[in-house]
């Protein structure tokens, strides 16, 4: 299996037709304090899967992690592949992630693991959000 597209998004879904759509993509949360709750986001994810893993089940797991290695979130799940025999297939995946509660400023990762083999990892950034300028006084 390999991950042709990893991303965050604002939005993103799968049309009826197959079709990815995204909106908003980004890697950098601005934050005035921490912690600071995240209130919703979509990992997005488009697999390919050669013809030898059609037909079969395979585990996705996906882990989010700060920069010292505190574990954020942890999810796992099972998925199977469907294509015409003989064929590669491509099928996109969105995680919905809601309420996350980031505890510190700083790099934080999510990383993908099919069949506990890791096959991509993100990168999104807390960042401290500057205050605004403050009017002179007269």
């Amino acid at each position: 299996m390999e991950i042709v597209l990893a991303t965050l998004a604002d939005c993103a879904n799968t049309s009826n037709d197959g079709k990815l759509n995204l909106m908003g993509l980004f890697d950098t949360i601005y934050a005035a304090t921490v912690p600071v709750t995240h209130p919703s986001m979509q990992l997005v994810l488009r697999i390919r899967a050669e013809p030898a893993e059609i037909d079969r089940q395979h585990e996705l797991e996906i882990r989010c992690m700060d920069a010292d290695g505190g574990e954020l979130f942890k999810v796992k799940g099972g998925f199977s592949v469907r294509a015409a025999p003989g064929r590669a297939a491509t099928f996109n995946h969105v995680v919905g992630i809601n309420q996350l509660t980031f505890e510190k400023f700083g790099g934080h990762t999510f990383s993908v693991f099919i069949n506990r083999d890791l096959k991509q990892t993100l990168e999104l950034e807390l960042a401290k959000a500057e205050a605004p300028a403050q009017p002179a006084a007269d």
